[in-house]
């Protein structure tokens, strides 16, 4: 059955990877300069188009614009589950335990955040290694997590959707990692957010796209130099006690990922990641 067709082979690469690292068979064919996807399982057939769907929507948010011809020749709607449907299960996860760990406080007191807190020295890692990612689960004000959560869920489905989650999670857990010592040796153990790991998801798309444009979600030049330009008002001190080490230790580590996990989908021909 017919899936989707587009003039640009990128995109269909795109589609054409997605689908197949989501479990389903796809068939490939040039026809009259377009690019025919098509799904010969029936039973496949609504989920890879729901899909598709998504895919569709979140690329046209980040590019702005129509990037795809659709079966029907109409624009293809936008995420029909809503905002919260366009995520994988590693974004809405993080999202809920910040969002309930948050709240604990007023619930169970502060041994939740006593417990998640980075430790008072590197060698106690040892006995307690949760505590090197831990803190990014952590936030202080209604404004911080508001913030962080937002970002995170923009750019973590990104990674998640057109990549996997497996993928989402390395990331993430190598940015907290590297963000959260680089705060300790800085400031000591009394810190916490996932504005870090925000910041290396933003360099990790960043340079992933910069080395494949043709991935079909690099992020907009407007949204990298508007975050750029946040992490040196917090540098200079105009935003408050701002956990400055951490963010760009985690852009830093993100962009460095970028660039090998990048380098190696270009060397591979677009199969790996």
């Amino acid at each position: 059955m017919e899936l989707i067709r587009t003039p640009q082979p990128e995109l269909a690469d795109l589609i054409q990877h997605t689908l197949t690292r989501n479990g389903f068979t796809v068939e490939r064919r040039e026809e009259d300069d377009q690019q025919v996807l098509s799904i010969p399982d029936a039973h496949q057939y609504p989920h890879a188009r729901q899909l598709v769907q998504e895919l569709i929507g979140d690329l046209k948010r980040q590019q702005g614009k129509e990037i795809v011809e659709p079966l029907t020749g109409r624009p293809q709607p936008l995420l029909s589950g809503g905002w919260l449907a366009s995520m994988g299960w590693v974004t809405k996860s993080i999202l809920v335990i910040c969002a309930v760990i948050f709240l604990t406080p007023w619930l169970m007191g502060d041994g939740i955040y006593r417990a998640l807190m980075f430790p008072e020295s590197l060698s106690a890692l040892s006995s307690q290694p949760w505590r090197l990612v831990s803190p990014m689960l952590l936030h202080f004000s209604l404004l911080h997590i508001l913030f962080n959560l937002l970002w995170w869920a923009d750019l973590g489905r990104l990674i998640e959707r057109f990549q996997s989650p497996g993928q989402l999670l390395m990331v993430t857990m190598v940015t907290s990692a590297v963000a959260n010592v680089a705060q300790f040796l800085t400031s000591g153990p009394l810190f916490g957010g996932l504005s870090g790991v925000v910041y290396g998801l933003l360099g990790y798309l960043w340079i992933y796209g910069r080395i494949n444009p043709g991935a079909g979600y690099a992020l907009r030049r407007e949204i990298v130099i508007f975050m750029l330009a946040w992490m040196v008002i917090c540098f200079v001190g105009l935003s408050g006690v701002v956990a400055n080490a951490a963010h760009l230790a985690g852009l830093v580590s993100g962009c460095v990922l970028g660039a090998i996990f990048g380098m190696i989908r270009r060397a591979s021909g677009n199969d790996a990641v």
